[in-house]
C-alpha cells in the first residue's frame, strides 16, 4: 500500500510539472528575462499570434520602452527581430515582432490591413499593433504611454498604411523602409483610376483623417540600390508599376505626393525621406541604418 502511495504522488508530481511545462511553453512571460524569448499573444480579433521578442540586458529589471519591428514578405519575425538586437542593447528598447503567418495572412489581411471591405477597425490587422502594445504594457515591462515601429518591404506597406488610415495610433516614431509600393495619398480618379491598395480610394480616409496622418512622424527610408525593376519579388501589377519602375523610384514619387497633398491641405507635413547610401533591399542594413533615426534623439 505505502509503495502504492508513493508511486501515486510521484506520478501526480510528474505530471504536473509536464503541465506546468507545457503551459509555460505556450504561454511564456514576454520580456521576463534578459535575451530572446517567443510569446503567443491572444488577439482578440485574430486570436493566436507568435512574437518574437528580445530584452536588453539593461532591462531585465527595469521597463524600457518599446519597439515593434514587422517583418517582411518572408515572414520570419526572429530575423526582423535579431536584426534590432544591437540597437536594442545600444538604446535600452525591448523588442517585439509579431508574425503574421501565411495560412491565416494573406497579403490583402497583412501589409494591406484588411481594408478592402471591411469597415469595422476592429478586424483591420494594423490594429493588432495597438492591441499587443496593450498587452505588452500590462506585463509592467514597458515603460511610456507610446511604441516605436519600424517595418521593412512588406513590413514597410503594413506600417506606412497604418500610419495613413490609422492615425490615432499611439506610435511615437515610425519608419516605413523599402516597401515594395505605396498607398497614395490620393482618391482613385486622382491616383489614375488604381482605388486601394495603390491609393486612398475606396477607404473610409477623408481630409480630416489625412491631415491628422501628415503630423504623425514618418520616416520613409529608402536603399539607394534598391533600384532593380526586376528584382525577384517586386510587385509588376498595373497599379504598383504606375508608381515607378523600382522601389526607390516608388518612394520618392510617393514623397512626393505627401508634398503635394500637404500643401492642397494647407499643413505642414512631418512624413521625411531618408535615403540610404549603398543599400539595396536588404534588411538587415536598413535595421542597421534606421536604429539612430528610430531610437535616437
Amino acid at each position: 500500500m505505502r509503495d502504492w502511495v508513493v508511486a501515486k504522488t510521484v506520478l501526480l508530481a510528474l505530471t504536473a510539472v509536464a503541465v506546468t511545462s507545457g503551459a509555460h511553453a505556450q504561454t511564456t512571460e514576454p520580456f521576463g528575462a534578459a535575451g530572446r524569448g517567443r510569446w503567443t499573444f491572444d488577439d482578440p480579433a485574430f486570436k493566436a499570434i507568435e512574437v518574437q521578442t528580445y530584452t536588453p540586458s539593461a532591462c531585465a529589471a527595469k521597463p524600457c520602452p518599446l519597439l515593434i519591428v514587422i517583418h517582411g514578405n518572408g515572414r520570419n519575425a526572429a530575423s526582423a527581430r535579431d536584426y534590432w538586437i544591437d540597437a536594442a542593447e545600444r538604446y535600452g528598447v525591448q523588442v517585439a515582432a509579431p508574425r503574421f503567418d501565411r495560412q491565416r495572412f494573406s497579403s490583402r489581411i497583412f501589409q494591406q490591413g484588411n481594408v478592402p471591405g471591411e469597415p469595422d477597425k476592429a478586424k483591420w490587422s494594423f490594429g493588432i499593433v495597438e492591441r499587443l502594445f496593450d498587452a505588452a504594457r500590462a506585463t509592467g515591462r514597458i515603460e511610456g504611454d507610446s511604441y516605436r515601429i519600424f517595418g521593412h518591404s512588406a513590413g514597410g506597406q503594413f506600417v506606412h498604411r497604418m500610419a495613413l488610415l490609422m492615425p490615432e495610433a499611439r506610435f511615437s516614431r515610425a519608419v516605413a523602409a523599402n516597401s515594395g509600393f505605396y498607398t497614395r495619398p490620393l482618391g482613385t480618379e486622382a491616383a489614375g483610376g488604381f482605388a486601394y491598395p495603390y491609393s486612398l480610394g475606396a477607404t473610409p480616409a477623408t481630409d480630416a483623417t489625412l491631415k491628422a496622418a501628415l503630423a504623425r512622424p514618418v520616416i520613409v527610408m529608402l536603399g539607394e540600390n534598391d533600384n532593380d525593376p526586376d528584382h525577384v519579388e517586386i510587385n509588376k501589377s498595373p497599379g504598383a508599376e504606375a508608381q515607378g519602375p523600382t522601389r526607390f523610384a516608388r518612394g520618392q514619387a510617393f514623397m512626393a505626393d505627401i508634398r503635394t497633398v500637404s500643401s492642397r491641405l494647407g499643413v505642414s507635413s512631418a512624413w521625411r525621406e531618408v535615403t540610404v547610401p549603398g543599400v539595396a533591399h536588404e534588411q538587415k542594413r536598413m535595421a542597421a541604418a534606421a536604429g539612430p533615426v528610430l531610437l535616437g534623439p
